[in-house]
Formats: C-alpha cells, sequence, structure tokens
C-alpha cells in the first residue's frame, strides 16, 4: 500500500467522489445545497482520505473568516508592496486580516497557494496570476476570487486600465520627432506584459513609425542593465518599458555605457512607484497599485464600491501619463 507523501486536497476528493471540486467544498462549508445522498459519500472518501478541513473553512458557513489571501507573483516589486498597503487599510477598518504570499512568478506554486488559502481564508485576491485560465476558475469554484491585472471571462477583476495613457504617450514621442522606438518587456507570462506591448504596437503601426518589440524579461532592474547594450545596438531613440523597475534599469545601465538620458535615449517607465528616484525624472504612466488593491477588497468583501464604478464584472482603473524628464526630442542628444 502506497502511503501519502502529501495532505489531501479537495481535488483528491472530488476525483475520487466523483464530484466536481466545488460540491466537495460545499459539503463541507453549505451542506444543505448537496443532496444526502452526495454529502455522505463525499465524507466517506474524505475519511478515507484522511481528509479534514481545516478550522477555519468553517467558518465559510458564517461569511466570518478573520483573513483574506493576497497572492502575489513578486513581493519585491514596489507596485506589489504599495497595492499591499492598500489592501491592508481596507482590510483593517473591516477588522479582517491579510495573509500574504510570493509565488516566485511560478504557476506551480501560486495554484497551491491558492489551494492552501482556499481552506484558510472567506477570499482570495490573486495577482497577475500566470496559472492558465482553466486553473484560475477551479479556484474560483474553491474560495471566493478577486483578480489583479488580470481578465477572466465570467470572473470578478480589477486591473489598471492603461491604454488610453500609452497611446498619449507614444504620440508625445512620434510628435517631438522620434520615429525609431522600442518596447522593453517584462515577463512574457504577464498578462498586463501583452496588453502593454499591443497597444504600443498598434499605435506605432497606426503612426506610422517602427517598435521594435525586444525580448522578454524577468521585470527586474539588473534586466533593464543588460538590456542598454541592446537598445544602444538596434539605434532606437525612445524606449517604453514595461515598469519603472525597467526603466530604471536602463538608465543606469545607459548610464554606464557612458549615455545620458533623454540627452541619447528617451525613457519611459509605467507605474509611477519609483520615479522620482530616478535622475532625471521618468516620465510614466500611474499604476494606480492603491486604487487597485482598494477596490479588489471592497469587491471580495461584497462592500458598496465607490460612486464612479459600476457593478460590472471587471473594474479598469484609469492610468494617466505623468511628465517629467526623462524625455526629449532625438535631436536634442548631444554628438
Amino acid at each position: 500500500m502506497t502511503r501519502r507523501t502529501r495532505a489531501t486536497t479537495l481535488k483528491d476528493v472530488a476525483e475520487a467522489a466523483g464530484v466536481s471540486i466545488s460540491t466537495v467544498s460545499r459539503v463541507f462549508s453549505t451542506p444543505g445545497r448537496i443532496s444526502p445522498e452526495t454529502a455522505d459519500r463525499v465524507k466517506e472518501v474524505a475519511r478515507r482520505l484522511r481528509f479534514s478541513p481545516n478550522v477555519m473553512a468553517r467558518s465559510l458557513i458564517t461569511g466570518t473568516a478573520p483573513n483574506v489571501g493576497l497572492v502575489v507573483p513578486d513581493i519585491s516589486n514596489p507596485y506589489m508592496t504599495t497595492l499591499l498597503k492598500a489592501a491592508q487599510k481596507v482590510s483593517r477598518s473591516h477588522r479582517i486580516g491579510v495573509f500574504v504570499a510570493d509565488t516566485d512568478d511560478d504557476a506551480d506554486i501560486e495554484r497551491h497557494v491558492c489551494e492552501q488559502f482556499a481552506q484558510q481564508t472567506r477570499g482570495v485576491i490573486l495577482c497577475a496570476p500566470r496559472m492558465t485560465a482553466s486553473h484560475i476558475r477551479e479556484i474560483a469554484q474553491l474560495v471566493p476570487l478577486v483578480l489583479v491585472n488580470r481578465v477572466v471571462d465570467g470572473l470578478l477583476s480589477v486591473y489598471t486600465d492603461s491604454r488610453a495613457a500609452l497611446r498619449e504617450l507614444m504620440d508625445e514621442l512620434v510628435g517631438l520627432g522620434h520615429e525609431r522606438i522600442a518596447y522593453l518587456p517584462g515577463p512574457a507570462g504577464s498578462w498586463s506584459n501583452k496588453q502593454r506591448a499591443r497597444t504600443v504596437t498598434e499605435r506605432a503601426k497606426t503612426l506610422g513609425v517602427e517598435l521594435i518589440r525586444l525580448e522578454p524579461t524577468a521585470g527586474l532592474h539588473a534586466d533593464g542593465v543588460d538590456a542598454a547594450r541592446t537598445v544602444l545596438d538596434f539605434g532606437v531613440t525612445a524606449v517604453m518599458a514595461f515598469d519603472d523597475v525597467l526603466a530604471a534599469g536602463l538608465v543606469e545601465g545607459l548610464r554606464r555605457l557612458g549615455r545620458s538620458v533623454p540627452d541619447d535615449v528617451s525613457v519611459t517607465g509605467h507605474d509611477d512607484i519609483l520615479s522620482e528616484l530616478v535622475h532625471p525624472g521618468l516620465t510614466t504612466v500611474t499604476g494606480q497599485s492603491s486604487r487597485v488593491g482598494q477596490l479588489a477588497v471592497a469587491r471580495l468583501l461584497e462592500t458598496p464600491g465607490p460612486a464612479e464604478t459600476t457593478p460590472t464584472e471587471s473594474i479598469g482603473v484609469k492610468a494617466t501619463v505623468v511628465r517629467r524628464r526623462s524625455v526629449a526630442a532625438p535631436d536634442s542628444r548631444s554628438t
């Protein structure tokens, strides 16, 4: 007989009992919604597999679980830390704590953490998830779920809508005379990265300028530093980076190569999280991380949202351009 090397999950019980994960969850949270026959079968399988629902999960019956879960791909990213602080402020006002998990940008870890939180919290805020849409829907069957910066049909989500701001920024760069512009991407699995790349690509095509999409990165400061040589090799006069972290790294990388911003290359970021710590100050797009975090918790707790929001499945928080000194006309570069 093979002994289990890990704790039995809701999925294990569901497969053994021949029912859905959500059915198993309801057996232990809202048993009145399940037929007695099905409930008995599930409980028998659970006993056989030595599955015991977490004590905190029982509070789902009364909706009084004392915590919510916040799952992020990288807690060291300033966008995520700002979002966390905003989420905690709202949850604290409801006397609810926040459990935080960093997944190291790994979809498997992300899924495992969400399954754990499904048994320990009253709901989960899943930020910039890397899981497939089908896996995210499975999690949504286990626990109330709000997505941040990812849109999946039929699920609640809050995201930064920076499409108009990015188009505005591209228009300004072209208006200054830039004709060869690069986009410095973030992680390949990032939904936000795909949206931003698509937006700037389409706008460049509309304006008739060349856009070079560089290779995806992990979104680290060091990646921005490393990209500086490639930027110079391509001979671009402006770079739109996925976020401020990459943009700051690029500014530093160009400095190390004896080039300056914006005299040699104009650089823009996204999120407005550390833009004023970079010299020169970064022209960027607001990430609205605080607003996004507040709305995500409000939706999860089913509290009334701000008057300007509407009860739709997805809330896009509009971003705006913040102009500083990292952008100039290409003919202002020193020779």
